[in-house]
């Protein structure tokens, strides 16, 4: 601001990037001024030093780059006005980038090898405490160490006991439901699950020990973006922490031989798919999806069922061979209702929204050329600057206002043509899935089948229906969500 003051420029915006974002994906305020210099709304960015413009990878350190290059943007900053057209000028400021990159890579090389030093003196690191545990700073020293929550620890010490107790002869769900039963919830008021019990009976804190690395951090692309995603090490160092165990090491080493011992479930994609309906049927009461049970070969007379998984939901089950037959039949009722809409009469063709985008577009061409105005007209004098900026303020407005109505009719067009390309294709692949269903080798061909055109099948039953209640046991109703795009 007093380099501004100093040398006469006129500010109307600033941008605040509260968090430290490493991609641009990371900084949504930085996204929205490339999107304005990109627009020619700026003549000059003004920042501290150009290093705080990216300080991400190559690609977007070219797309900071590239952006002010051809929007023809100065970059300036106390010690040196950038003209990235300028081919010197776009030079240094890629130097400069690649300069911020390496300073970014070097203090978090720095803050990791200080936190891993922190680990191996038994101080603890991690954002949260775990539960059982309360972080205290330690006097007169850098670093945090774990302190027991009474409350807390007497509930760890509850669950390691329940998972050896020959009397419950219960697993990690089981467990969930008993804390439930007592109104016993985690830190944050939720009921436990499955995976936290888990996670709580496998983990060494509760013996005293310090983990560095357990769950890193890894990157990977997907959908053509780069996403952050964690995954369990392997092989990660272990160190003795400061802090007092919960659990003695002979109920630790108890509880993690008998989790080892189970038979484990081979790989997932050593399994083959056995529902057909995999992420698609789900009950219309909670919105879980309906798992498949097996048959139990002790119980005679039993078939493979769809359930609700969701504990008390009022939801009930009903075996899987009635369950598809419905499916396949609501199916076909669904292509007949849907094929009797849309070729028993002549639709008219959509009508798009060209003509008044192209009066949008010339209308936004001319403000943008009075924006353009008003910089000369300031600095010919004939606007003092108290005009000028309430003359580009409104201006800025009026074309923030264009642009919403041209997006607005883009997205209609955009919706009317997918519809009708939908309507195109979901005929000929209903009539296809219909043809060769029963013909499919195996669930996950008919799983994928299904998905292109459906995106749920609700499920509704609340009444039981058995070999003593047979005309209740396909008493259930179905409700078909397609894929075609919503008015």
């Amino acid at each position: 601001m007093e380099l501004a003051k100093n040398r006469g420029y006129v500010i109307t915006k600033i941008f605040r990037e509260v968090a430290s974002g490493e991609t641009l994906a990371a900084r949504p305020q930085m996204q929205q001024l490339l999107a304005e210099v990109e627009n020619g709304l700026w003549e000059g960015v003004l920042v501290m030093e150009v290093e705080r413009l990216a300080r991400g990878n190559s690609i977007d350190q070219g797309i900071v780059s590239q952006t002010f290059r051809l929007s023809d943007t100065l970059i300036i900053t106390p010690a040196k006005i950038y003209n990235p057209s300028n081919d010197y000028d776009e030079e240094y400021f890629e130097f400069g980038l690649f300069m911020s990159r390496r300073e970014y890579k070097t203090i978090n090389r720095r803050l990791s090898a200080g936190r891993l030093a922190s680990c191996k003196e038994g101080k603890y690191v991690g954002a949260l405490a775990p539960y059982g545990y309360k972080k205290e700073k330690i006097e007169k020293q850098k670093g945090w160490v774990l302190v027991p929550d009474e409350k807390e620890a007497e509930i760890v010490k509850q669950i390691y006991s329940l998972y050896l107790s020959d009397e419950e002869k219960t697993g990690f769900q089981g467990i969930a439901n008993r804390l439930k039963d007592s109104h016993v919830y985690t830190r944050k008021g939720n009921p436990w699950t499955a995976a936290q019990i888990k996670y709580i009976l496998t983990n060494d804190v509760y013996i005293g020990k310090i983990h560095w690395q357990k769950m890193p951090e890894k990157k990977k692309p997907k959908n053509g973006q780069i996403v952050k995603m964690r995954y369990r090490s392997k092989d990660y160092p272990v160190f003795d922490g400061l802090h007092e165990a919960i659990i003695d090491a002979d109920t630790f080493n108890k509880v993690k031989a008998i989790i080892d011992g189970r038979i484990k479930s081979p790989n997932n994609t050593m399994r083959s798919l056995q529902n057909p309906f995999a992420g698609i049927l789900v009950c219309s009461v909670c919105g879980r999806p309906m798992k498949r049970r097996s048959a139990d070969k002790r119980r005679p007379g039993h078939s493979a069922s769809f359930d609700c998984i969701t504990r008390n939901c009022p939801t009930v089950g009903s075996p899987v061979d009635v369950v598809e037959a419905k499916v396949i039949s609501g199916i076909k009722q669904w292509y007949e209702s849907y094929n009797l809409q849309n070729r028993g009469a002549e639709k008219p063709a959509p009508v798009y929204n060209d003509n008044e985008i192209k009066n949008c577009k010339s209308k936004l061409t001319i403000l943008k050329n009075q924006l353009n105005t008003t910089f000369s007209l300031l600095e010919q004098g004939l606007y003092d600057k108290d005009t000028f900026i309430e003359r580009r303020s409104f201006l800025k407005s009026e074309i923030n206002s264009v642009q919403a109505v041209i997006a607005k009719l883009e997205k209609e067009d955009s919706l009317k043509r997918s519809q009708e390309n939908y309507n195109k294709l979901l005929i000929p692949e209903l009539e296809n899935l219909l043809r060769i269903y029963d013909n499919l080798p195996n669930a996950k061909s008919k799983n994928d089948l299904i998905k292109k055109i459906f995106y749920q099948i609700r499920y509704t039953k609340t009444t039981k229906g058995n070999r003593w209640r047979p005309d209740k046991v396909d008493d259930f109703e179905l409700e078909f969500i397609s894929r075609l795009p919503l008015q």
